[in-house]
C-alpha cells in the first residue's frame, strides 16, 4: 500500500472520535477544566497574532490555525521521556489544555474550512467528533486509544512529513521560521499569560508551578496531526507546504527540548 493513502485526512477519523470522547469526559467536571480552557484560548490567539503580523502576504496569511493545535499525544510521549520530572498535575493540566485545544481547533476548521472539506472529510473530522462525544465510552477503551495515539496519528504525520524530509525539507524559511516563532513565543506568552489572568480573577489557585506551567506552555508548541491537515487546506503550492512541514516539525523539537529543559533545570535547582 503506498504511503499516499496515509497522508489523507480521512484517516484522522478516529483521531477525531477520541477527541469527542475526551470532551464528553472532561464536561464531567468542567470546574477543573476551566483554567486550563481559558489557558488554551491563550494559546491559540497569541500564536495567530504573531503568524499573521510576521506574514503580510495574504497567499500565506490565510494559514494562520495551522499554528494554533496542540498534540497531546507529542506532549505525552516527551513526558512519559521525561518520567518522575513530570508531575501529575501538569498532565492533567496539559490534557484538559489539549482537548480545549483541540475542540476550538474543530471550531475553527468547520468554520473557516467548511467549504474547502470534502464530505468523506466533514465525516471524518467534524462527525467523528460528534460521534464520539455523543457515545463518550467505547468497547476497550486503552486499546483504541493506543491504536490512536500510537498507530494512526505516527503514520498521516509520518506520510505528511516523510516526503518533506526526504526531498523537500528547508531548515530556513520565512514562512517555516514564522511558524516556529509563532507556536513557540505565541504559545508560551498565551498559555502562561491567560493563565494567571484566569488565577487571579477568578481567585482559583494554580495546581502547578510557575515553572511548571511555563514548561508545560513550550510543550503545548508541539502540534503535527491537526496542523498538517490544516496546511494541505490552506496551500496548494508544494513549496509552501515543504516550508510549512518543516517548520512544524522544527517546532515541534525546538518546542520539546525547550519545554524538557525547563523541568530538568528547575527540578536540579530545586533539590539543591
Amino acid at each position: 500500500m503506498k504511503l499516499d493513502f496515509f497522508s489523507h485526512s480521512q484517516i484522522l477519523a478516529p483521531f477525531f472520535f477520541l477527541i469527542g470522547m475526551q470532551l464528553r469526559n472532561e464536561t464531567t467536571h468542567i470546574k477543573q477544566v476551566l483554567l486550563p480552557s481559558f489557558a488554551a484560548v491563550g494559546g491559540m490567539i497569541f500564536p495567530a497574532l504573531i503568524f499573521i503580523s510576521l506574514n503580510s502576504d495574504s497567499e500565506i496569511s490565510t494559514g494562520w490555525p495551522l499554528v494554533m493545535p496542540t498534540d497531546i499525544a507529542l506532549v505525552m510521549l516527551v513526558l512519559l521521556t521525561l518520567g518522575k520530572r513530570v508531575s501529575v498535575e501538569l498532565k492533567t493540566f496539559l490534557l484538559a489544555l489539549a482537548v480545549a485545544d483541540d475542540l476550538l481547533s474543530i471550531l475553527v476548521l468547520a468554520g473557516k474550512y467548511s467549504g474547502a472539506l470534502k464530505i468523506s472529510e466533514v465525516f471524518a473530522s467534524i462527525g467523528a467528533v460528534l460521534l464520539g462525544a455523543a457515545l463518550g465510552k467505547v468497547p476497550f477503551e486503552r486499546i483504541f486509544i493506543n491504536f490512536v495515539n500510537l498507530l494512526v496519528l505516527p503514520l498521516y504525520v509520518f506520510a505528511n512529513i516523510y516526503p518533506t524530509i526526504t526531498e523537500g525539507f528547508e531548515f530556513n524559511s520565512t514562512l517555516g521560521n514564522s511558524i516556529i516563532f509563532s507556536r513557540l513565543l505565541g504559545k508560551v506568552i498565551g498559555i502562561t499569560l491567560f493563565a494567571l489572568i484566569f488565577s487571579k480573577i477568578f481567585k482559583q489557585q494554580l495546581t502547578i508551578k510557575n515553572s511548571e506551567l511555563l514548561a508545560g506552555a513550550s510543550f503545548a508548541g508541539m502540534g503535527l496531526a491537526v496542523s498538517l491537515m490544516i496546511a494541505n487546506l490552506s496551500y496548494d503550492s508544494e513549496i509552501l507546504l515543504n516550508q510549512v512541514k518543516s517548520g512544524l516539525l522544527l517546532a515541534a523539537i525546538i518546542s520539546g527540548l525547550v519545554g524538557s529543559l525547563i523541568l530538568i533545570i528547575t527540578k536540579r535547582t530545586n533539590a539543591k
